[in-house]
Formats: structure tokens, sequence, C-alpha cells
């Protein structure tokens, strides 16, 4: 395959979303990880990144689904890759109402006795996903391409 090698215009605008999508990972995190003594302003700080995080996912999505998008092309030059873009496809929709639903809960002031931690469990653990899932996308990339599409660090 003579394209193998060779970085598209997919490829380039995907591995700008991933580094997109690593910062606003990043981002959150310290958000989590920031002091909540102040309850109210550890919300809004973590509901502010979750909303960047969003924005990055929606991007991601639109850019590899997209007609001629990534996965259109990674599929036209590489055949095998169908099935393993098609569960790439299938992670999408529950992770964008993953985020939503996590967006809800940091919309407006927490209950009286919400238990910090267990929040932040829980936006560590919607975190892994998204970072699971670039991982599973950076392996497809390799499949089709044999191209480290970056954006680790």
């Amino acid at each position: 395959m003579n394209q193998e090698h060779q970085a598209t215009q997919a490829l380039e605008a995907a591995a700008q979303r991933r580094r997109e999508l690593r910062d606003a990972l990043v981002a959150l995190e310290h958000a989590i990880s920031s002091p909540s003594q102040d309850a109210e302003t550890w919300r809004e700080g973590v509901a502010a990144q979750l909303a960047a995080l969003g924005d990055a996912f929606a991007e991601h999505v639109a850019e590899t689904e997209g007609a001629g998008g990534l996965y259109d092309e990674m599929e036209e030059i590489a055949p095998h890759v169908h099935g393993k873009a098609r569960r790439l496809r299938e992670e999408h929709p529950p992770l964008t109402q993953a985020i939503v639903d996590a967006a809800a809960q940091f919309a407006g002031p927490f209950t009286e006795g919400t238990d910090l931690d267990a929040v932040r469990d829980d936006m560590q653990r919607l975190m892994g996903r998204v970072v699971r899932h670039r991982s599973h996308g950076a392996d497809l990339v390799w499949a089709a391409y044999e191209l480290d599409i970056g954006g680790a660090g």
C-alpha cells in the first residue's frame, strides 16, 4: 500500500482532534484533583472542564465519523479494520451520553452531603473510558496506516 506511511488530510485532522481531546482530559483531571474545600468553586471548575471535554469529544466524533472522515478513509485503504472502526463508532454514543450525564451532575450546586470523593471517582472512571477509546483509536490507526497518530504526551 503506497499510502500506508503518508499522513493524509483526514489523518492529520484526526490527530489534531486527538491532541485536543488529550488536552481536555488533562484539564479535567487538573480540575478534579484541585482542592474541594469550597465545593461550589470546585464544582464550577469541573463543570467548565467537562464542557470542554464534551466539545472536544464532539469534534472527535465529527472528524472520525463524518463523510470522508478518518474511519471512511481507513476502511477504504485497509478494509481489514472495518470491524474495529465499527466498534469505535459504537462507543461514541454511550461516551457522549456519559459526558452529558456528568455535565448534568455538575450543572447546579451539589446537594448537602454529596460525597465529593465518590463524585471524583465517577469522573475518573469517565476519563478512563475516554482514554481507553483514544488508545483503541491509536491501535486502529496503526493497523490501517502503520503510523503512530501521536497525542500521547
